[in-house]
């Protein structure tokens, strides 16, 4: 696909990975002009207020920038491609037609669309990211605050940064509104003059304007991000996705999945274990894999160590060459030809257990598959 792969597979960006890139910014450029007028003001003014909002706003802000990692930087659930097409395919799929399959998950018979970019027959609730050209399970919408999509591994981290960063707005909003009132009535008591008078002289003679700044932007962060909250707040009570919504998709034989209702389903999805990631497999094959390439690699350089519980190490470069290092000059005579080493090693490889390739599954599908017209 075209997700930006990073740290070996431990932390991933999205198709449009630079978008995120402006909502940090977003959340630390504002952050900053508030801490250094409002807030700065309302410390030497007004301690009190001032290192409550303090508080309250470097907590959200650090939970905000935290959720925002977990979910622009995390693996939303992408299912791996395969190399080949699966053998229950159908040969010929006319044009403008999906290869449909049905099987039964949990009592429940359901179809699965095949997805000819990626060669797999899609799990229910998955779909394809047409900006990331990946499937992703559990597929609830690709977010353009994240550069992201958002999937079964990342969307409580999703719900978790729209909540911080709608709080942290908030309180931001209102920490400025107090520091601009509290400033103009200071000024209008200093001078002598009228609200609005002072209001017009606190902007031209200090730094006001920034706190002003700080606060237009909060505001039209939540009225960007309030509505986003409602609706998320209100499809995880529902047990539903973003797409199921818009598509008004429906199981009327019974859903094939844990039917969740309510603040159970909202307490499962922000605070359940993350399953482990298939990006972070790929990248960490199974014992069986990393041994059988060990092998060829050594087989391949006429290489073989071979060690015994005296600390004797014997080191083979060829039939007719044989350096021995131990660690205690009594255990040399324990030290094996060089002819025996090889075929011990030739033994061990081939005791070694095999990889399971995929193509070697058994599949568990028993209906036919079949083909219908794509009406997505």
């Amino acid at each position: 696909g075209k997700n930006r792969i990073f740290f070996f597979g431990r932390t991933l960006a999205g198709g449009d990975w630079w978008k995120n890139l402006y909502t940090l910014l977003l959340l630390i450029g504002t952050s900053v002009m508030y801490a250094a007028v409002p807030e700065a003001w309302l410390t030497k003014n007004f301690q009190a207020a001032g290192i409550t909002f303090i508080v309250m706003t470097k907590i959200l802000l650090t939970m905000a920038i935290s959720a925002w990692i977990l979910a622009a930087l995390a693996d939303p659930g992408i299912i791996p491609r395969s190399e080949t097409p699966p053998e229950d395919l159908p040969e010929i799929i006319p044009s403008g037609h999906v290869a449909v399959k049905e099987v039964v998950i949990k009592d429940v018979e359901v179809q699965l669309n095949y997805c000819r970019t990626c060669k797999i027959w899609r799990p229910p609730r998955s779909s394809h990211c047409r900006v990331c050209d990946n499937c992703v399970e559990t597929f609830d919408h690709h977010c353009q605050w994240l550069g992201n999509c958002v999937g079964s591994r990342n969307y409580g981290a999703f719900y978790l940064f729209v909540l911080h960063t709608q709080l942290l707005a908030l309180v931001t909003l209102a920490g400025s509104i107090t520091y601009l009132v509290l400033f103009t009535n200071q000024t209008a008591d200093e001078r002598d003059v009228s609200g609005s008078q002072a209001f017009n002289i606190i902007l031209s003679e200090s730094p006001a304007a920034v706190g002003l700044v700080s606060g237009i932007i909060c505001f039209l962060i939540i009225l960007m991000f309030g509505p986003l909250l409602v609706v998320h707040t209100r499809l995880i009570l529902a047990n539903k996705t973003t797409k199921e919504y818009l598509t008004k998709k429906t199981w009327p034989d019974g859903k094939p999945y844990d039917d969740e209702q309510g603040w159970q389903h909202c307490k499962t999805v922000v605070f359940s274990e993350r399953r482990e990631s298939t990006m972070w497999k790929s990248y960490h094959p199974p014992d069986a894999y990393l041994e059988a390439d060990e092998a060829l690699e050594v087989g391949a350089d006429e290489k073989a160590v071979a060690e015994d519980k005296k600390d004797v190490e014997v080191v083979i470069e060829n039939d007719e060459s044989v350096e021995v290092a131990v660690g205690n000059e009594e255990d040399v005579g324990v030290a094996v030809d060089s002819r025996e080493a090889v075929e011990k090693h030739g033994t061990d490889l081939a005791a070694a257990p095999k990889p399971i390739l995929p193509s070697e599954q058994t599949s568990q599908y028993k209906d036919p598959t079949t083909v219908s017209k794509d009406t997505s």
